[in-house]
């Protein structure tokens, strides 16, 4: 490594108050930012940009689902990030006759764990008050929203 760059980091690390460099650091955020302020002050940052990039947050979105058609029953309101696929559980899998996204966002909806086997895609908002209209009522065990 560069000694430049190291010493930017030591520097970093010094800055968030740790006496030893080689120690766990609980929060990655607060390095990062202990970093970018070194950088501020370095007259090399362009190479330590090199090394050090800041992580990309995931977008978040949400999606209702109900055990009964109309948005009855039992419900609850699932948090995931877009692109992740998610396994229904909690009382979930092969129960849900309703589902509604956050507007902006489209979901499928898959038959087997894992995103796999039979579908059902384009769900956006207001979403399906009845899953049984399109042959997927009490199947869905798992889900994608992007």
């Amino acid at each position: 490594m560069n000694s430049k760059i190291g010493a930017l980091i030591l520097g970093a690390l010094a800055a968030m108050g740790s006496a030893n460099p080689i120690a766990p650091v609980a929060e990655a955020h607060s390095v990062l930012e202990a970093c970018d302020s070194a950088i501020a002050n370095s007259t090399a940052p362009g190479e330590f940009h090199k090394l050090i990039t800041r992580p990309t947050p995931q977008a978040v979105t949400h999606v209702f689902v109900c055990t009964d058609s109309n948005f009855k029953g039992r419900c609850e309101n699932l948090e995931s990030t877009k692109q992740g696929c998610y396994t229904l559980f909690n009382g979930f899998s092969d129960t849900i006759s309703s589902i509604g996204p956050d507007a902006g966002t489209t979901c499928t909806l898959w038959d087997n764990a894992g995103c796999s086997g039979a579908s059902l895609g384009g769900i956006v908002k207001p979403g399906i008050f009845d899953l049984a209209d399109f042959g997927f009522n009490d199947r869905a065990s798992s889900y994608q929203c992007n």
